[in-house]
């Protein structure tokens, strides 16, 4: 898998150059911003980060997780998800020009992910799935395909989405996981993809998927992680750092305490991201005059294309990918 075919750079840079536009609509008056806690440990113990678009990240001096700090309010995100011109480009641009490119590299081998560890760890039946923040409900579409659950549903709060996967026969909760009752769902597996970078707040949004689950059930999270290869590399350069989108951006050690405090036990924790020495090479290609460390700057521009993928292969092992996966039961 290439950058290109799920971040193709005329539509990625539109989306990012949208998203700069609406910072002076959504965000110019910061008087509301509040300051946080690590979203990771819980520490207040944190310094400065950088400042990208205006926006301030700072980092935690106990798990290393960056995150935005003074940050929008909920209900600010929250209208900003609804009403900016990136969303909206996003859903009905973006997303469905590299929808199938999705499908075949991301959604098929995640559905068959979920596959395995039901046979793993022997699942109690009935089994019954969620997919948290579910978009157009392609991902749903593959877990359908396994023919290993009863019961098919997701959760999207964005109503216009939620309608398309309603039209595809799946049954929805419009609204945002941190809103579903404890007795609203009782999933004995669910999924959230690339969706806790962007929540207000963290601990809520874990605490929600787990009322969603039963005791016991288990959870497949993936999100971006600040301690891999390319956000390392390119920091505040690194298109990952999106702020307001991205506002969470955790450490490997961080993601797992966020578990632990939000009542889940990890089972595994890897970085299998696939991109790392891609993006930071694409992006020296867009921006020659960018001073990468020598040893990078040998790595992207001259090492063989095989040298690069043992790269990329040893930050999976490493867990230094920018890219991070969690499986957690929850107690």
């Amino acid at each position: 898998m290439k950058e290109s075919e799920i971040r193709p750079p005329d539509l990625f840079n539109r989306y990012l150059e949208l998203s700069r536009n609406d910072i002076d609509k959504f965000f110019s008056d910061k008087s509301n911003f509040v300051e946080i806690c690590c979203p990771g440990c819980g520490s207040n113990n944190h310094e400065a980060g950088l400042t990208k678009s205006e926006f301030e990240y700072v980092i935690c001096q106990i798990c290393g997780s960056l995150f935005l700090s003074p940050r929008p309010t909920d209900a600010m995100i929250n209208n900003y998800a609804r009403e900016s011109a990136a969303t909206e480009f996003f859903a009905t641009h973006f997303f469905k020009e590299t929808a199938e490119a999705r499908r075949e590299h991301m959604f098929k081998p995640r559905a068959q992910l979920v596959g395995e560890w039901i046979s793993r760890l022997d699942l109690e039946e009935p089994l019954e799935f969620v997919d948290i923040g579910c978009g157009y409900g392609i991902f749903l579409e593959e877990i359908a395909n396994l023919n290993r659950f009863t019961c098919i549903s997701g959760i999207e709060p964005a109503p216009s989405l939620a309608a398309v996967c309603r039209e595809k026969g799946f049954s929805i909760v419009e609204k945002s996981a941190e809103e579903v009752a404890q007795d609203e769902m009782g999933a004995s597996f669910a999924t959230s993809f690339e969706v806790i970078e962007h929540v207000f707040d963290p601990v809520s949004f874990m605490s929600g998927i787990r009322r969603v689950l039963r005791p016991g059930g288990l959870l497949l999270l993936t999100t971006l992680t600040v301690t891999g290869f390319d956000i390392q590399v390119l920091w505040e350069h690194s298109k990952s750092v999106n702020p307001p989108q991205h506002i969470n951006l955790l450490s490997v050690k961080g993601m797992e305490q966020l578990m632990a405090r939000s009542g889940f036990q990890v089972v595994e924790v890897s970085t299998p991201g696939q991109l790392d020495v891609d993006i930071v090479g694409n992006f020296a290609k867009e921006d020659p005059n960018i001073e990468l460390p020598r040893f990078v700057s040998q790595l992207v521009h001259e090492a063989t294309d095989e040298a690069r993928e043992a790269f990329q292969r040893f930050l999976q092992e490493q867990k230094m990918s920018s890219h991070i996966r969690i499986v957690a039961r929850s107690i």
